[in-house]
């Protein structure tokens, strides 16, 4: 008896994915391996920015304003299942002012951190930054597009304005 020649050929193909993908991973353990670990264990600047300490009033009104609204979606509905819904949707949507961000800038990369959330980009990625009051959009695109505010990165300054401002022209120049 013998083995059907379609059979052969998908046998032949997965064994054929199996090696390139095992190629694959072999060869991205060696460049992880190759690449030198200073750059990762000392960064060059460190600084955590949580909007909800920093400005105590606006904290303040907003978390009024927001049992508030809570309050009148749970009266509006007489449901306390929609007032939690609401109340983890417009929340999460507020996560960046609840939640402490961490910036590390290295060498070659940035990373940002929070909880349930890590970021980190080569510096080579971005091509332009813009600047407002608040932080720097670190923008993977050279002239200005639409799609900044999605793919881009937004650093908040915190209290060293000029350091991270000079760090960061120095990395990207436009």
């Amino acid at each position: 008896m013998s083995i059907p020649r379609p059979y052969l050929v998908l046998v032949l193909m997965l064994e054929t994915l199996e090696s390139v993908h095992l190629n694959y991973r072999k060869a991205a353990y060696r460049y992880i391996l190759s690449q030198p670990m200073s750059d990762q264990s000392t960064p060059q600047q460190i600084w955590q920015v949580h909007p909800l300490r920093e400005n105590w009033t606006r904290s303040i009104l907003l978390l009024l304003f927001l049992l508030l609204l809570f309050s009148g979606i749970y009266w509006l509905f007489q449901s306390a299942f929609v007032a939690l819904l609401s109340a983890i949707f417009v929340t999460s949507s507020l996560y960046r002012y609840f939640v402490p961000f961490r910036y590390e800038f290295y060498e070659h990369q940035l990373v940002v951190t929070a909880p349930l959330y890590r970021l980190t980009k080569s510096w080579e990625t971005f091509r332009s930054f813009y600047v407002d009051n608040n932080g720097v959009l670190l923008s993977p695109f050279a002239k200005p597009s639409r799609l900044e505010n999605f793919r881009g990165v937004y650093v908040r300054f915190g209290a060293n304005r000029s350091e991270v401002l000079n760090f960061i022209r120095d990395k990207i120049s436009t």
